[in-house]
């Protein structure tokens, strides 16, 4: 992670007392193939900024007798879905109570009207549980909140992560860990993740034999990275949060460490590419037929009407009879007229090809 968008907020899903872990420096690594560079830093700072305004409610949390990281979980996917112009109206909150309104209010902004409308006549649910707007080909990556799921956790599969030595695990899969993880289930679709928010700590706990400011990189399988993903010490307990990259070819991410290290990652939140939205298409009956002839040589069969709330995007046509002899289309007024040029007669009709942006009426 770049030093100069390093997240100081940890989120532990550990009920242990954690620390701030600090970047090592400001160099970059490579970028990840098949993710854009700057639209990955985008995401890590308004992440960061994500766990800034839901910070400053830990205490009124505490305060009102909530426990455990589930509301801190929820209120940053609620964060993330919406635009972070809207993230004012949560930090000046008065209450937590009222952050929690303001949070699914953001959410909620994100998310296309006609959409909402729909999910609330089929549902009666919050629309805060709606998937978040139609989908672009250039716009930033898609951010999913998800269950909070542990992926990784080397004290429960044998030694350390040793030092300077590469260790690969795979996304989505139950890598070493506590129970089952399935990250990739809870994804729309069959996307694959460009990237994943997570908690990460390092557990010292009995490891000693090397010096403060040994540091921990993560970075996509088969990069590397000039950055590290937090700094720890002999006998620490340490946490930081940020947004870990894959590779977008495997899924799979790499660990590093300068010394022994107990890792654990817990996965909070998916970034999936963006995806243009395809069209929902539909396509009507045939129409009425027309009859061409030596008299009526050019004609329109004009096709039935699109369903309300789809737009006509083509017109197919057919020909019974002497259709060797009909040419089309044979633009009219601005309308794809047939003509017929035999001696005897044909009859043609159409249909239409009809589409609509899915989830609008």
């Amino acid at each position: 992670m770049n030093a100069g968008t390093k997240i100081r907020f940890a989120v532990s899903l550990l009920v242990l007392s954690v620390g701030t872990a600090v970047a090592a420096g400001p160099s970059k690594g490579p970028a990840n193939p098949g993710v854009d560079a700057s639209a990955l830093a985008r995401a890590e700072a308004k992440l960061a900024h994500a766990l800034e305004v839901v910070d400053q409610f830990k205490a009124q949390a505490a305060a009102e007798g909530i426990t455990g990281d589930a509301w801190r979980f929820d209120m940053i996917g609620n964060l993330m879905q919406g635009a972070e112009a809207n993230f004012p109206s949560v930090s000046l909150a008065r209450s937590y109570a009222d952050a929690v309104s303001a949070s699914m209010a953001v959410a909620r902004a994100g998310i296309p009207a006609a959409i909402v409308a729909n999910d609330e006549a089929a549902s009666g649910s919050s629309a805060a549980s709606v998937a978040a707007g139609l989908g672009t080909a250039t716009s930033d990556l898609v951010y999913v909140p998800i269950t909070p799921c542990r992926i990784l956790d080397t004290r429960a599969g044998g030694p350390p992560v040793a030092t300077g030595i590469v260790k690969t695990y795979i996304f989505g899969a139950v890598n070493v860990g506590k129970g089952a993880c399935v990250v990739t289930a809870q994804i729309p679709g069959s996307t694959a993740a460009a990237a994943f928010a997570a908690n990460v700590t390092v557990d010292e706990t009995g490891i000693t034999g090397f010096a403060e400011g040994a540091y921990l990189q993560i970075y996509p399988q088969g990069s590397s990275t000039g950055t590290s993903f937090m700094n720890f010490g002999p006998n620490q307990i340490i946490a930081n949060a940020g947004i870990i990259s894959l590779n977008q070819a495997n899924g799979q991410f790499s660990v590093v460490a300068s010394a022994p290290s107990q890792v654990i990652v817990d996965n909070y939140g998916v970034f999936i590419a963006p995806q243009p939205t395809a069209l929902e298409c539909t396509t009507t009956a045939y129409g009425t037929a027309i009859t061409l002839n030596t008299t009526t040589r050019d004609g329109y069969p004009y096709p039935p009407s699109c369903p309300a709330g789809y737009t006509q995007v083509a017109t197919m046509q057919n020909a019974i009879g002497d259709y060797q002899n009909v040419v089309t289309p044979l633009i009219l007024d601005g309308s794809a007229y047939m003509r017929y040029n035999g001696s005897t007669s044909v009859n043609v009709e159409s249909k239409a090809k009809c589409c609509r942006v899915p989830g609008r009426n």
